[in-house]
């Protein structure tokens, strides 16, 4: 696929998303994302930051990481 259709595809990809989630949101998740999956990968095949990147935004478009805002957070812990 060129790469022009991957960055326009890439584009819509961000810009539901930020609608949906917030664009504050949605940097913040991505960038937590990205440096726990740097963390986790062994050190010596750490791939680039834009793939980091990448990877955050199609694994929290496809739901596979969940976003859990502040306040779900203070109440999950009050409940337990």
């Amino acid at each position: 696929m060129p790469d022009s259709i991957k960055s326009r595809e890439q584009k819509v990809q961000i810009d539901h998303l930020s609608k949906r989630l917030g664009r504050y949101t949605l940097v913040v998740a991505v960038s937590k994302r990205a440096r726990d999956l740097k963390e986790r990968l062994d050190s010596v095949l750490v791939p680039s930051s834009a793939a980091l990147i990448n990877r955050s935004l199609r694994e929290i478009a496809d739901g596979s990481v969940k976003i859990i805002k502040r306040s779900e957070e203070k109440t999950e812990e009050e409940e337990d």
